[in-house]
Formats: C-alpha cells, structure tokens, sequence
C-alpha cells in the first residue's frame, strides 16, 4: 500500500511539473485604449489554455519607445498606422498583423454638467469654444490627441483657442481630469471614458470629425513562444475572443 501511495503522489508530481513545464509566460505591450476589453479577453484564454499573459499598457508614443530601447515582448497591440515603422525596424515581420478591435473618439463631461450638442462640426465647435478648460492627450504621446491637435482641431478653426485653454493628458483615463472637476471637457477614445466613475460619456464624435482607430496586433521577432502569443492573438480576434470588446464601446475592425 505504501508502495501504491508513492507511486500515486510521484505520478501526480510528475504531472502537475509537466504542465509547469510546458505553460508559457507570455508578456504583452498594449495601447490603453485596449485595456477594458483585453483585460477580459487574456483571462479567458489563460483559464482555457493555462498559460499567463503578463500585459503592459501605455499610449502609442510610449510603445514605441520602449520597443526602439529593445524592451522584449512577446506580442504588440497598437494602432495600425505605427506597423510601417515596427515592420522596417525588423520588431515585427511583415505580413504579421492581426486587426483586432476599432476605437473612436468621444466626448465626456462631469456627472450632472449640461449634456452638450456634438451631433455636427458646428455644435463641437460651439462646444469647444464655450468650454472653459479642456483635456486630450498630448499628441506626441498618443493617437487620439495627435488626430484632435493636427486635424480636428485645425479643420474646425479653433486650434489655438482651445490649445489655450487645454491640459494635456498624459496617459490612462484622462477624463479622470473631468470627473475631479479639474478640467471641463474630455476629447478621448471611446474606450477610455466609458470606465471613469464621475463622467457623463455624451456620446462619439460626428463622423466629419472622427478617427477610428484600428488596434492591430502582432508576434514580435523577439517573442520567447511565438507559437503562443500567436494562439492568443487568434483567440482575441475570434467570435469569443471579440465579445468583451465588443460589449465595451469597440466595433469589429
């Protein structure tokens, strides 16, 4: 009996090291806008496959500069407009690229403010120009505040007015700002105003003054299991892996 009891508890030892053995550690470098959904997304995928996903989320100014110091990850989640330079630096091979998820660009003020008019350009710049403060990203950090600074709000004739009055985000939920009453009007992704406690999220820019961006991934040249990291982008961008993006302001890329 003692004999079948060790042989019992080695042959589960063995098992439980063989799985340890073969789970893989992955680490991921993602856009914030992608966090609300992502965070979903890679804990389903580790509860189905048993590896763990460790995930770094940053704007894209700073991705990039990580990547360029030679920080190593194993996959790269980012806008698709910044695959051109990955691809040419040889940090991701061509042809790679998964389209995941869509992100646009919204409005927010703070909970029980005056809900304003953004249903065409003229009713954002009314907005804009009667605003008494007003937060974006800066724009050499992240995509949505370099679209805001050097399209919208050039196009709309205001750049200077509202650049005047603007406190730069720098990363994270910056209508964070709004809701502690620091700033009055939050222009940021879509994604990142629907989850700050304190805002009213009014609603996506008017489609004359939109950006979606198209959060795209990748298997780095430098990933330690590639064969891993791409499994989990095929996880992400099917019918399952979608659905908590999708149920959190995202559209289907």
């Amino acid at each position: 009996m003692p004999h079948t009891l060790s042989y019992i508890a080695f042959s589960c030892f063995s098992m439980l090291a063989g799985a340890s053995a073969s789970a893989a550690e992955l680490a991921v470098l993602s856009g914030g806008a992608m966090k609300s959904g992502l965070v979903e997304a890679i804990a389903a995928w580790e509860k189905r496959t048993g590896h763990k996903v460790n995930a770094t989320y940053a704007p894209a100014g700073e991705m990039l500069k990580r990547l360029a110091a030679g920080e190593r990850y194993d996959v790269v989640v980012m806008p698709v407009e910044n695959f051109d330079a990955l691809e040419r630096d040889g940090i991701v091979a061509p042809g790679g690229r998964r389209p995941l998820a869509g992100v646009s660009i919204g409005v927010a003020v703070k909970k029980g403010a005056p809900v304003p008019d953004i249903s065409t350009p003229e009713a954002v710049k009314r907005m804009l120009v009667d605003a008494k403060s007003v937060t974006y990203m800066d724009p050499t950090r992240g995509t949505s505040g370099k679209f805001v600074d050097e399209v919208m709000l050039p196009k709309l004739g205001v750049r200077d007015a509202v650049r005047a009055k603007t406190r730069f985000g720098q990363g994270g939920m910056i209508a964070e700002k709004v809701a502690s009453g620091e700033v009055e009007i939050a222009l940021h992704q879509f994604t990142e105003i629907l989850p700050v406690e304190g805002v009213t999220p009014v609603g996506l820019l008017p489609p004359e003054l939109q950006k979606v961006s198209i959060y795209t991934g990748a298997v780095t040249r430098a990933a330690a299991a590639p064969a891993e990291a791409g499994a989990l982008l095929d996880f992400i961008a099917s019918a399952e892996g979608r659905r908590p993006f999708l149920a959190r302001g995202f559209s289907a890329p």
